[in-house]
């Protein structure tokens, strides 16, 4: 397999190409983890992976958010992420020790290791009991408290709440967002062996975001390598709860797993070569992106070499799997503008694809939106 079959493939197993999943909290499901950053643009990435006819706009997707049927939180690696409520409190448990071993520095310096800490996590969850919470309200619970944390630290107990399963995100109030209980949000579940959440957290992985290889996964979870080759395994046992349907395959050099079934799944629907020219307007820390360990060579331009890293303008531009550009949005009440810098011309079917995919931001949004377009600058 070269790099363009390999591009073919993953757009259509991400669902980039032939949407297949029902609604948005049905992309959270099926991807286990969607990192979410950048919470507007996360919002966008999960409706591009629905069908045209059954595509939510922002507000729709933000009631889901409401609802408790997509929650968000730090997991993984110690970035934000969207979760199905049916796997927040397993994936959790298993990736809580590495977001506390990559968070310990900050910890300890911020002085909230130890009691100090335990206490915070106490009064945000005295206060959440009593409904959701904005970030000025726990903040003035921890005053209440005789801890008046602010700042960098202030984040990190939060964050620390959340490690220890006792916040997760809640209904937005207003334009503000809010935490909830985590028990009140996310039914309850058997604790589960390390082995036995790592190996199906690695299929589920590999269903979603295949062919990949063991670097991109432990990249992508924040495990380590060994955890990476041993997970993968364990998905691939025919013995296993996977029934074994993990294969390789070999792209120009490396193995990459695939889930057979997936792909054959696919193999259905609709052509995944179908409609040249597509011109996708991926937010900068999309799956596609961020789902698989730098250079990412399968993303670059003829010519490039290096590894794809956020700049500003921070989101991606993608013609048939490859990067040629930047986008920004900024929305305002009524009215959204849209910043455009390629990195080459673009062809006449090109340009009529980039108009295509800002009308179905426009129709996410659900208000005009102005495209201001800058001169090329090299990539």
């Amino acid at each position: 397999m070269d790099l363009a079959e390999l591009r073919r493939l993953r757009l259509r197993v991400q669902g980039l190409r032939g949407p297949f999943d029902a609604s948005a909290p049905a992309v959270v499901r099926r991807f286990v983890a969607v990192q979410s950053q950048e919470f507007l643009p996360a919002q966008w990435g999960l409706a591009t992976r629905m069908p045209a006819e059954r595509r939510p706009d922002a507000a729709s997707v933000a009631a889901a958010l409401d609802a408790g049927e997509i929650l968000r939180t730090h997991v993984l690696r110690p970035t934000w992420h969207f979760l199905h409520p049916d796997d927040a409190r397993w994936v959790l448990e298993v990736s809580a020790e590495r977001v506390y071993g990559a968070s310990r520095t900050y910890l300890r310096r911020l002085g909230l290791e130890g009691e100090t800490g335990t206490r915070a996590v106490e009064l945000v969850a005295g206060s959440l009991e009593g409904g959701h919470r904005t970030r000025a309200e726990l903040r003035a619970a921890l005053d209440a408290g005789g801890l008046p944390i602010t700042g960098l630290a202030y984040n990190y107990v939060l964050i620390l709440a959340e490690l220890e399963r006792v916040a997760i995100s809640g209904a937005n109030a207003g334009k503000q967002r809010t935490y909830a209980a985590f028990d009140e949000r996310v039914p309850p579940s058997a604790p589960r062996p390390r082995e036995e959440a790592l190996a199906e957290l690695a299929a589920r992985y590999i269903a979603s975001r295949g062919p990949v290889t063991e670097r991109d996964f432990a990249a992508w979870s924040g495990f380590t390598l060994g955890d990476a080759r041993r997970a993968f395994a364990d998905a691939a046992d025919p013995a296993g709860a996977n029934d074994g349907r993990i294969e390789w395959v070999d792209v120009e050099g490396t193995p990459h797993a695939f889930d057979a079934a997936s792909v054959d799944a696919l193999d259905g629907g609709p052509d995944a070569s179908a409609g040249r020219d597509v011109v996708d307007l991926l937010q900068a820390y999309d799956e596609y992106i961020m789902g698989y360990a730098p250079p990412r060579s399968y993303l670059l331009p003829a010519g490039r070499s290096d590894p794809v890293r956020p700049e500003f303008p921070l989101h991606a531009i993608a013609v048939d799997g490859v990067m040629c550009g930047r986008w920004a949005p900024v929305v305002g009440a009524s009215q959204a503008r849209l910043r455009i810098v390629p990195w080459r011309e673009f062809s006449r079917a090109e340009e009529r694809a980039l108009a295509a995919s800002v009308a179905e931001i426009e129709r996410f949004l659900g208000m005009p939106v102005e495209v201001e377009h800058e001169g090329i600058r090299e990539g």
